[in-house]
């Protein structure tokens, strides 16, 4: 858990009652100072559980049982409005997670999330990005987040690599279903699964204010490599 030293307490206004069961951590990342990130949300009617800045100072906006306003339109695996079910964390990042995040930040983040997903028995499949839930809207957490180290202290899931795979061949919709995108648009869940799990093959965008605007005309990859790793994704998933 963080300490208490580390944690600022502060309280929106934009969040109801929880009546639902927490099962998802969603991670975000920000792109302002913290300074210029509070009152953008206030503005916006948005909101967060936590907000995590560059120097690792963890600020909590709601309180755990209340729904925060973060996640928007948003599907994983069979469920929507994620809100409902759901603890927000955002990480600043000048660069929306595109390049990579301060050591002591994880660290913070580490302790947080490790906390929450003990607490509530957080599945590791329902760790994910904002990217991952909203594919066709959002980009962060960005491809630079660490997802593999964060698999390796219980945050999230990170499956092997392996040459030999069994079981029937599967189409690209049907493997990012399996795992849990929403597939209306499979070139952008594919492109989501790819920042989250091939971080290597999402081209860089330093255009930072207009990221999710561009986000319209990027492809993604679609090769044997990458869909041999779907395919190990989704076994993990299943």
């Amino acid at each position: 858990m963080v300490s208490k030293n580390q944690k600022r307490l502060l309280q929106s206004e934009h969040c109801t009652e929880r009546k639902k069961t927490i099962r998802h951590l969603v991670v975000h990342s920000f792109a302002f100072s913290v300074d210029e990130m509070l009152p953008l949300l206030d503005k916006l009617g948005m909101s967060t559980h936590y907000i995590i800045d560059t120097s690792g100072r963890v600020i909590q906006l709601v309180p755990e049982d209340k729904v925060a306003w973060h996640a928007g339109k948003s599907f994983w695996r069979g469920g929507t409005g994620l809100n409902a079910t759901s603890i927000g964390i955002e990480l600043q990042n000048n660069t929306l997670g595109q390049e990579p995040f301060s050591d002591i930040q994880l660290k913070s983040f580490k302790e947080l999330a490790q906390d929450l997903v003990k607490r509530y028995q957080i599945d590791a499949r329902n760790v994910v990005a904002h990217s991952d839930i909203a594919p066709t809207r959002k980009v962060d957490v960005g491809k630079a987040f660490p997802w593999q180290d964060m698999a390796k202290v219980g945050i999230g899931i990170w499956p092997a690599q392996s040459s030999i795979l069994k079981g029937k061949e599967e189409d690209v919709a049907s493997l990012l279903a399996t795992i849990g995108y929403d597939t209306s648009d499979v070139g952008k869940a594919l492109l989501a699964f790819e920042r989250h799990f091939m971080p290597e093959l999402v081209p860089t965008d330093m255009d930072i204010m207009h990221l999710e605007e561009n986000l319209k005309k990027v492809q993604p990859v679609n090769t044997p490599a990458v869909r041999r790793r779907l395919a190990e994704v989704a076994q993990a998933f299943r």
